[in-house]
């Protein structure tokens, strides 16, 4: 393996034939963004992403989740060129972007879903955030964070600049503190965040929810309720409730046992084991994280390596080097 210009982890032939690679998507889009909105690649373009799945279709061995839960129980190494197909968050466009390319193709998903987002105009609070800078007329704000700090925004480089560090500071800060931030940065930037801004930011219904998990292809996975940071719950009893609640309202729409989860930012500070024994207690079988790597025949499955192809540059793994 070595370290691209984009300073993430490449890996080579010999690597990705003997391990597990798990890609991580967000969205698959076919609007084209204004300003800043999505300038992280978070939603990858809808022909980059069948060209992906194109690959891997004919490269790869296509795991469900199902079925590495079921290769780690009976202790079984990876297929050669094993890889698994993930989706966090539950946008609109997962059913209408990437679900027919998955179909047309016959390659399995999971889908993550933030439950108390489905079938509202609710916003991811990362997403407000970008909402607000992108949209705002003010030239410059000043905003309280661990202290107070001042950003030019007349370009959109210096609004990235100030988006990647206002999002950095609310995910360490509690949920408490982050709502603050949200507030005040409404008021300061005089935007009302709103997902009919931007086609991307806009969410699944619950019919649009039951028709995935209709289609044997596909499964759906826990993502907490709202996409809040699970160690960074003011307390233990809000995280407990956030899993069970969150899990519990996928359960009662779709009919279905929920044994799949994965972890809201899912770095290595944002879950402990305090949040693995809860998902555990719950009937989760797996819940991987979204740190950047492969996975070894070792790796348990609530720690699972995922790459994001696309988001902030990060390259397609089976793309040669």
């Amino acid at each position: 393996m070595i370290r691209n210009n984009t300073n993430f982890l490449t890996y080579n032939s010999e690597d990705l034939k003997s391990h597990l690679t798990i890609l991580l998507y967000h969205g698959v889009t076919a609007s084209t963004s204004i300003g800043i909105e999505n300038y992280s690649g978070k939603h990858i373009n809808v022909d980059e992403f069948y060209r992906q799945m194109s690959y891997i279709k004919e490269n790869c061995n296509i795991l469900s989740m199902n079925e590495i839960v079921e290769i780690k129980r009976k202790n079984e190494k990876w297929p050669a060129n094993a890889v698994a197909v993930t989706f966090d968050d539950g946008f609109k466009n997962n059913y209408e972007c990437a679900a027919p390319i998955l179909n047309k193709l016959n390659i399995p998903a999971i889908f993550y879903i933030c439950s108390g987002m489905i079938d509202s105009k609710k916003m991811f609070w990362v997403d407000k955030i970008e909402d607000c800078i992108n949209r705002t007329k003010k030239n410059a704000i000043e905003i309280l964070l661990d202290n107070s700090l001042k950003f030019s925004l007349k370009s959109n480089e210096e609004k990235i600049e100030a988006l990647a560090k206002i999002k950095s500071f609310c995910k360490i800060a509690d949920v408490k503190i982050k709502e603050r931030v949200l507030k005040d940065l409404e008021l300061i930037t005089e935007v009302q965040p709103a997902a009919s801004s931007a086609k991307n930011y806009q969410m699944m219904s619950w019919d649009d929810l039951k028709s995935l998990n209709d289609n044997q292809l596909f499964t759906i996975g826990g993502h907490t309720l709202y996409h809040d940071i699970m160690s960074a719950h003011i307390n233990e009893e809000n995280m407990f409730k956030d899993i069970e609640l969150s899990i519990g309202l996928l359960e009662f729409n779709l009919n279905e046992k929920i044994i799949h989860f994965s972890y809201p930012e899912g770095q290595k500070h944002h879950y402990n084991q305090k949040v693995i024994r809860k998902l555990k207690n719950s009937k989760i079988v797996c819940s991987p994280s979204a740190i950047h790597g492969i996975n070894d025949n070792e790796t348990d499955l609530f720690n699972l390596f995922r790459i994001m192809p696309g988001f902030m540059g990060t390259p397609f793994p089976f793309d040669k080097i």
